[in-house]
């Protein structure tokens, strides 16, 4: 199984099963540009959403001119999406009651979006200055988080858990323990104590490997890149003895 990070939230997963695409985010402002067009989706089945925010929806619907796959988003994020000119035939609307995508055995799961702590968003005004912070707060209204979701699917007999910001219960995280994950995609944003959040979480569900992303600094001054060799320290400290794999950004990795 190939796995491609493009950065942010967004991958490309090509198995025997197929090829699905999670939040691919293009348009990175002052980021570092992406590689990636429109076209790196030709061969792409379906599209999963996690949460509606501007990093993970913004590039969709320009996405899906030129593709005719079906787009899974939870509930308000479907309907954003339709107002900014995706097809409602394209739209499937995620629910947590059956499998979304029998090729993937795909599954959505109702999960919650980190919770942006005083010290970051501080930081991030300091950041961002006056300008910025309209903008922000633009981008903020034009794309609400609506509800958030985790998918769990299988490819290649492997178990692969995608989570799109790290705000799961404890409940929740115990559920995924459950499932018996091989890979965990942890995302490493939106909290100025990210790595130890996102370390419990690892350590909670216990795959046998994680792998790091949301960390690159996707759109400055708004975002900022998180260290990956912080979180790794702090999956020791919680006593995780899987692996952690690290894809370099815009690259991909066999899992």
């Amino acid at each position: 199984m190939d796995l491609t990070w493009l950065g942010t939230a967004g991958f490309i997963v090509k198995s025997k099963e197929g090829e699905i695409i999670f939040d691919p985010f293009l348009s990175r402002g002052k980021g570092e540009p992406s590689p990636f067009t429109t076209k790196s989706f030709e061969n792409s089945q379906a599209l999963f959403v996690g949460h509606g925010h501007f990093d993970h929806t913004y590039d969709i619907p320009e996405i899906s001119k030129g593709t005719d796959f079906k787009i899974f988003a939870p509930g308000l994020t479907g309907s954003i999406l339709k107002l900014r000119g995706v097809p409602s035939s394209r739209l499937v609307h995620t629910t947590t009651k059956e499998v979304l995508f029998k090729s993937f055995k795909m599954r959505a799961f109702h999960s919650s979006h980190v919770k942006f702590d005083f010290p970051l968003v501080l930081e991030t005004v300091k950041r961002c200055g006056i300008k910025g912070c309209m903008q922000m707060c633009g981008l903020g209204l034009g794309y609400p988080k609506g509800l958030v979701q985790t998918y769990l699917f299988e490819a290649e007999g492997k178990k692969i858990l995608y989570m799109s910001s790290a705000g799961a219960s404890k409940s929740e995280l115990l559920e995924y323990q459950k499932l018996e994950v091989d890979y965990f995609l942890a995302p490493l944003q939106g909290h100025s104590s990210i790595q130890e959040i996102a370390a419990k979480q690892t350590a909670i569900i216990k795959p046998k490997v994680v792998i790091p992303h949301h960390h690159d600094d996707f759109f400055p001054p708004l975002s900022q890149n998180i260290s990956v060799e912080v979180f790794s320290e702090k999956l020791k400290d919680h006593g995780f003895h899987g692996k952690i794999l690290e894809i370099p950004l815009f690259k991909n990795s066999q899992i």
